[in-house]
């Protein structure tokens, strides 16, 4: 395993043994990363293409560490080119205009039902509150699920990877870029179409940003949205000299929120995001099959 004898023929500390001298003795074998993702992936280990990544993966000795990387990379670009395909105005804009409608409706009804049954609510007005509570979450959930668009946040993490990727890299070695694609490609499953090199140099550079198609909406009826939120009997209240102008842009929300407030409005996002997420619009013949 190791001599016995140093230079000057002392014992060798046996305390000082690297852990390459203990696994090579040990014979305990390096995990194979790559045919773990694969089967992450869903591609199978006898694919074609996945031989030609293996074997050029081994080509270029990478240490297991930056084989992480560049694996959790890959994966994130997939995800982005997913997202960026999947983003489509004339079919998203539609369904975020509905949703955004629907909200300001029970904005206006959370309105009208403070007004004829003012607060507070308790005792037998007890479930008053309860709803009100309810539309406020409603009306909440639905605004954070129209006022992001997911494809920004899967961009900008794609983004990040790959700049790290080539700062850590710049010092003394070579990025692939080949090879990254190749595992874009099969991170996505080999679902769409074919990553290019060019396609993942490009996340190098400023990525275009899509902005909701509500923006515009929710800025005119901030005032009503902000005003629906803060009527919930869980939400404390703000300070009374806090007023939304559409110059502000959308209506933000900070605040103090009990977990069952939290709770309800992340139901309300999920199931927002759900209907935004879809492929047909709302009207169309494919959607009315489905239903």
């Amino acid at each position: 395993m190791f001599h016995p004898e140093g230079k000057e023929g002392s014992r060798r500390d046996p305390s000082r043994i690297t852990l390459k001298e203990m696994a090579t003795a040990r014979k305990i074998p390096e995990p194979d990363l790559f045919a773990e993702k694969l089967e992450a992936w869903g591609v199978k280990a006898a694919d074609w293409h996945a031989k030609d990544v293996k074997n050029r993966l081994a080509k270029t000795k990478l240490p297991l560490a930056d084989q992480l990387v560049l694996f959790s990379t890959a994966e994130h670009i997939a995800e982005a080119e997913k997202a960026k395909h999947s983003w489509n105005l004339k079919v998203k804009a539609p369904r975020y205009t509905a949703v955004s409608k629907i909200a300001t409706s029970a904005a206006r009804l959370s309105r009208e039902i403070s007004e004829m049954f003012p607060p507070p609510w308790a005792d037998e007005r007890a479930r008053m509150g309860v709803l009100v509570a309810e539309l406020a979450a409603f009306v909440e959930g639905t605004f954070t699920a129209t006022k992001f668009v997911d494809r920004n946040y899967s961009v900008r993490q794609a983004a990040a990877m790959v700049r790290s990727i080539k700062q850590a890299r710049s010092a003394g070695g070579c990025v692939y870029w080949e090879l990254l694609a190749d595992l874009s490609w099969l991170a996505s499953g080999k679902s769409g179409e074919r990553v290019s090199e060019r396609t993942v140099r490009r996340y190098l550079e400023g990525q275009r940003k899509c902005e909701s198609p509500v923006r515009a909406y929710w800025r005119r009826n901030g005032k009503l949205i902000v005003t629906a939120i803060l009527r919930n009997p869980l939400q404390k209240t703000v300070s009374p000299n806090w007023v939304h102008t559409p110059k502000q842009g959308p209506p933000q929300f900070v605040g103090p929120k009990t977990k069952r407030q939290l709770k309800a409005i992340d139901a309300f996002t999920e199931i927002a995001k759900r209907y935004l997420e879809a492929s047909d619009p709302p009207n169309s013949k494919a959607a009315k099959k489905r239903s």
